[in-house]
Order: structure tokens, then C-alpha cells, then sequence
């Protein structure tokens, strides 16, 4: 059974030494995923262990042996120095390539010894008894016994140690895996270190190969499954050092115990030399905070340096029992945040004094809660919106929507009250009577949140501004009457207002030669009097326009044949009145022709041109039967 065994190792030893070379592809193709790669260098390794001894085993050629030897003592010398850089990973950080250095130089050593033995057979020595050949066992030379074996067991009993007393400082969802790969790593170690140092078993049977091939399942699940290399655990003091807030720990004497490295740098003072030293001696307001903060938690902002600002968080450490075992300070750098609170401020303020001092007037809105239906109360209001609106109803502030009547809150409400029209703005224009008049507003309501402002602009100037073109583009601004396009709109609305009209027709006779011999100025002067004098004899309602050069029309709406007759020979008679023009006496007659509505027809331009040709029809009436009789000469102006 034995030799079936010794004979079955070596196909054994290759079959794991194949397993784990394949774990140390896996591990390799998962780096860029992976912060701990000693792991593949770890697993590299034992499988040219493991290997290795399947050569050298039972090996009867001095070739094959030494190749089995040599790639034995090369695995077996850097496997602690790869278990090493895999505890130094996992707690403190990796170490420096000088670390690693140094501590390659016995594996490098033993590694050109093997390569090297044939010449000086300081690792191992062929013996020939009986024609069979046999090979001294390592224990017996003194590179192996003295430095190569004290060296592994040294420095992985080191590296063991070092990780199993770090397991405390690690975070507790990591500290599972580390102890199964402590264990995973520790078996090996132990059954090799009975075998080689405390002398249980044959020495030159493989007890490590056979172990780590015993543990293969182990290995190949915690990688496979539990993928062990994928992760770096946490330790607390790695931690407690990368914290961007500087963090200081004071015993119950308030003396420093601790301090990580922002806090060295706030300090502006290695660890070293701040231990036992007291804490802001020269701060009487930052000791105030320490001394309160050694009984209850405490947070308050304190200016430690010239320019920097500190939000310093102190509470008391207490034990598991509620020992207290000193205080612990948390400073946070709160400048920025502290500008931007001042920045914010400062525009709050510019904000408010803008809108205070505002032209525009400025209200917002708030829901009443306490009613189902739709109902806003002013919460704020600016000196403006009191000037427009608080004329005769006090304060603005507190004031329900529907009592400011001349916002028209009823559109205001119907907006902002339904749900699909909340978010939209509502703008439209009002009127307010005030002292000091009528004054028009743009109303303009925005929503804020839930609730709404309203702004409102003064647009007295632009509405007058825009009547008063109106006004010009409706008037002839030599008369100051309606002129063609100012009649044709007020003239249809009065026409169609009344079922009786009557329009008159008046030109002056002879102005082109008053204008040929008096001037142009004096022309004008004579339209502006001739425009003048019809005004006067004319009712509110009617209608007077410049149709264009000595042109005049007139509508009389709701007028009878007979009140046309008579405002007609009101118009001749003051037509015929000498003008005074430049100091100078002008005498100008007029003529005039009549139609009627509805005998003549409903157009405005149809009745204008009927007129216009009764005109020219009484203007065969010479001018002294005009003037003699009045009413003849109105009678024929009538359009027939």
C-alpha cells in the first residue's frame, strides 16, 4: 500500500501543481479587478512547490533531482516573502520595493546555490551504495539548517502573527475572510514545521507538498468562490489616517494621545512631538469647547488659523463598562461653507433691499390650509405694492386675496387654483383709481412652489404714451379733427349705432386762390378757423373730419331731415363770417351737401360721395342767393 502511495505521489503532486497554477491564471486575469496580486504570486508559488516535489521525489538521475531541488528551494525561499507583501496589503499598505529587495536576497541566495550545487554540494550530495543511487537530506547541510529553513519559519511565522494581531484594527466584514485564508496558509506551515524542525515523520517525505495538495479544495473555494483576491480589507487605522477631517484623540488629562495625519498638518506638527502635549493652549475659546466637551457632545465654529474656519465636534470616549477614557475632537473645515452662508446672506440681503426699493410693485401669495376650496393670503408686500394698492385697506401683509379688488383676483385664483395652470405664469392689465388718478398696471403672477407672486408694473406713461398715437394717427394734426382714416372708424360705429344719420359735405370756395395770394400760411390758418368754427357748431356725438385739402365731412347720427336742415344753415351762416388771418380781413364761403341715411343708403363712402355731389350740385347757387337765403340754398345742398 505504502509503494502504491509513493508511486501515485508524483502524478499527484502534478496534477495539484497544474490546479494551482490554474488558480494563479485566475487570480492574474482578475488584477485590474484586484488589489491584493501577491495572491497570484503566493499561489504561483506553491504550485512550483507542489510540483517541484513531484520531480525530486523518488527521483533516482542527479539531473532530475537537482532540477526538482533547485525549483523547490527557489518557491519555498519566496513564498513568505509573497506572504509577507499579502499582510502587508491587508494592513498597513504595500511594502517599498527596497523591503522586498532585501528580503529576496536568502531566497536569491538559495536559488543560485541549488542552480550552482554540482560545484560545491552545499544544499545536497549524490551517494552510490550498492549501485543505487541515494541523495543526503537537507536538514544535514548547513545553508539549509542554519539560514534557509530559519529564514521561511521566520519570517512566515512574522507575517502570520503580524495579520492575526492586526484583525482587531480590521473592519469586522472583513475579518472572516482574513481568518480563512489565515487558516488556509497556517496547516501547511504547521505540518511543515513538525515534520522539518520538531522531527515528526520521516524528513524525506514531502509533508508540505502533500499538505498544500490536502488543502487544494480550501484554496480553490476561497478563490473561486469566495474570491478572496478582489478585495482590500480596511483597517481602522488606515482609516482613521485617510480621514479628510482632522481628528484628535485627548486622554482625560486633555493631553494628546492621537492625531491623524490632517491633524498633524492643522497642528503643523508630526505625532510624535504633539503626544502628551496639552491642546490649544493659546485658544482660550477652542479649550472652552474641549473642557464642556469632555462631559456632553459639543459642536461649535471656531477661527483657529488667520483665515480658516473650524466646525470642532467634541465628545467624551467612554469604555464598555462607561469608563471615561478622554475626549475625542473632530475639526471640520467650514470656511468655504461659511463664505458661502456670508455670500448667501449678503445676497438676501441685496435681494431684499432691491425689492424693498423696488419701483415694481411685489406681493406673494401663500394657500390658505385651513380651506378646501382654492383661498391666498399676502404674505409679503414692498413699499411700491403698499403705494398702488394699500390707498383705503391698511396693510397689505395678512390680506386676503379676494379683498384686493383691483388686482381682479378672480383671475388670479381661477390660474393658480387649478392644478393644470399652477405652474404657468398669468399676466393681464389693470386699472386703479388713485389720488392721483387713473394709474394702469401690468399684473404679472408667477408661481413659487405652491404659492405665487404677483408683480405689478406701472404702465400709466406707455398707456398714454400708446393713446395719445392712436390719437395722432386718427387725427389731422393741422385741425386737429379726425382725419380720412380717424372718420372711417369713428364714423362707421356711429352710423351703425343709429338708424337714422345724416352726413354733410364742406368744401371752401376758392381757397387755391387765398392760398395763391395770402400764402400757404395763411391757407393753413384758414383750415384751422374754418375746423375751429364747425366744432362749435356741432353736438358731442357727431363726427368731424379733414377729408383732405379745403375738404371737410361731418356725420350727425340719430339726426332728423329737419335738424340736418338746421345744423346746415348754422354751418353756411358761420361759414360766411370774414376771417382774420395774419391781421388781415379773408372773406371765404363755404358749400355744403347733404345725404341721408337711410334714403340714400348705409355706407359711410357711398353716403360721403352722395353728399360730395350734392355739394357740387348747390354750388350753382351763386353766392349772393346763398347769402340772401340760407334755407333755399340748404334745400338744394339736400341730395335728391
Amino acid at each position: 500500500m505504502t509503494e502504491m502511495l509513493d508511486a501515485m505521489l508524483p502524478a499527484i503532486f502534478g496534477l495539484g501543481a497544474v490546479l494551482y497554477l490554474r488558480l494563479a491564471m485566475i487570480v492574474t486575469r482578475a488584477r485590474e479587478n484586484s488589489s491584493s496580486s501577491s495572491i497570484s504570486y503566493l499561489l504561483f508559488l506553491v504550485g512550483m512547490m507542489v510540483g517541484a516535489t513531484g520531480i525530486w521525489y523518488r527521483a533516482t538521475d542527479p539531473d532530475v533531482y537537482a532540477v526538482g531541488r533547485t525549483l523547490s528551494y527557489c518557491s519555498s525561499g519566496f513564498m513568505p516573502v509573497a506572504f509577507f507583501q499579502i499582510y502587508r496589503e491587508f494592513t498597513t499598505g504595500r511594502a517599498s520595493g527596497g523591503v522586498i529587495a532585501l528580503l529576496s536576497i536568502i531566497p536569491l541566495l538559495s536559488t543560485g546555490l541549488a542552480i550552482t550545487n554540482d560545484f560545491h554540494g552545499l544544499l545536497w550530495t549524490v551517494r552510490e551504495v550498492g549501485g543505487a543511487v541515494s541523495f543526503s537530506s537537507p536538514d544535514e547541510h548547513f545553508w539549509y539548517s542554519k539560514v534557509h529553513m530559519p529564514y521561511i519559519y521566520g519570517l512566515f511565522c512574522f507575517s502570520l502573527f503580524s495579520l492575526a494581531g492586526r484583525l482587531p484594527s480590521m473592519a469586522l466584514a472583513h475579518r472572516r475572510k482574513i481568518v480563512l485564508i489565515l487558516l488556509a496558509t497556517t496547516l501547511p506551515f504547521v505540518v511543515s514545521f513538525s515534520n522539518t524542525v520538531i522531527g515528526i515523520g520521516p524528513i524525506e517525505f514531502p509533508f508540505s507538498a502533500s499538505a498544500f495538495v490536502l488543502m487544494l479544495p480550501v484554496n480553490w473555494w476561497l478563490t473561486v468562490m469566495l474570491r478572496v483576491h478582489e478585495f482590500t480589507p480596511l483597517a481602522y487605522q488606515m482609516m482613521f489616517d485617510h480621514v479628510r477631517d482632522p481628528i484628535i484623540v485627548l486622554d482625560k488629562s486633555q493631553r494628546i494621545v492621537s492625531a491623524n495625519n490632517p491633524a498633524q498638518h492643522l497642528l503643523k506638527a508630526h505625532e510624535k512631538q504633539l503626544i502628551g502635549q496639552k491642546l490649544w493652549e493659546d485658544l482660550p475659546e477652542a479649550r472652552s469647547i474641549l473642557q464642556h466637551g469632555k462631559d456632553r457632545d459639543l459642536k461649535q465654529t471656531v477661527k483657529l488659523n488667520a483665515d480658516r474656519y473650524f466646525e470642532l465636534n467634541s465628545a467624551p470616549l467612554t469604555g464598555d463598562t462607561g469608563q471615561n477614557l478622554g475626549t475625542v475632537v473632530v475639526c471640520r473645515d467650514v470656511t468655504e461653507r461659511k463664505q458661502a452662508l456670508q455670500a448667501l446672506a449678503d445676497s438676501e440681503h441685496l435681494i431684499r433691499s432691491l425689492v424693498e426699493h423696488s419701483s415694481n410693485g411685489i406681493l406673494r401669495f401663500t394657500r390658505d390650509p385651513d380651506y378646501d376650496h382654492p383661498r391666498y393670503r399676502c404674505v409679503f408686500a414692498n413699499r411700491a405694492a403698499e403705494r398702488f394698492l394699500g390707498s383705503g385697506v391698511g396693510t397689505l401683509v395678512g390680506m386676503p386675496l379676494e379683498k384686493l379688488e383691483p388686482l381682479e383676483p378672480g383671475q388670479l385664483i381661477a390660474h393658480f387654483g387649478n392644478p393644470d395652470e399652477r405652474r404657468s405664469a398669468r399676466s393681464y392689465e389693470i386699472a386703479v383709481e388713485s389720488d392721483m388718478g387713473e394709474t394702469w398696471m401690468r399684473v404679472i403672477g408667477e408661481p413659487v412652489g405652491l404659492d405665487f407672486s404677483v408683480t405689478l408694473i406701472d404702465i400709466t406713461q406707455r398707456k398714454r404714451h400708446e393713446s395719445k398715437m392712436i390719437a395722432d394717427a386718427l387725427h389731422d394734426p393741422l385741425t386737429g379733427v379726425l382725419n380720412r382714416r380717424g372718420f372711417e372708424k369713428i364714423a362707421t360705429e356711429a352710423i351703425a349705432t343709429y338708424e337714422l344719420a345724416a352726413i354733410l359735405y364742406l368744401d371752401l370756395n376758392g381757397f387755391k386762390s387765398i392760398n395763391d395770394r395770402f400764402g400757404h400760411q395763411a391757407g393753413d390758418a384758414l383750415l384751422k378757423a374754418f375746423g375751429h368754427r364747425l366744432e362749435n357748431c356741432l353736438r358731442p356725438e357727431d363726427v368731424l373730419a379733414r377729408l383732405g385739402g379745403d375738404e371737410f365731412a361731418i356725420v350727425l347720427p340719430d339726426t332728423t331731415v329737419e335738424d340736418a336742415k338746421h345744423i346746415a344753415r348754422r354751418l353756411v351762416e358761420t361759414a360766411f363770417e370774414a376771417y382774420i388771418i395774419q391781421g388781415q380781413e379773408i372773406e371765404c364761403t363755404a358749400s355744403v351737401g347733404i345725404a341721408l341715411m337711410p334714403e340714400h343708403g348705409h355706407d359711410l363712402w357711398h353716403l360721403v360721395a352722395v353728399a360730395d355731389q350734392a355739394m357740387y350740385n348747390a354750388k350753382h347757387i351763386s353766392k349772393e342767393d346763398a347769402a340772401n337765403d340760407k334755407a333755399a340754398y340748404v334745400e338744394a345742398a339736400i341730395a335728391s
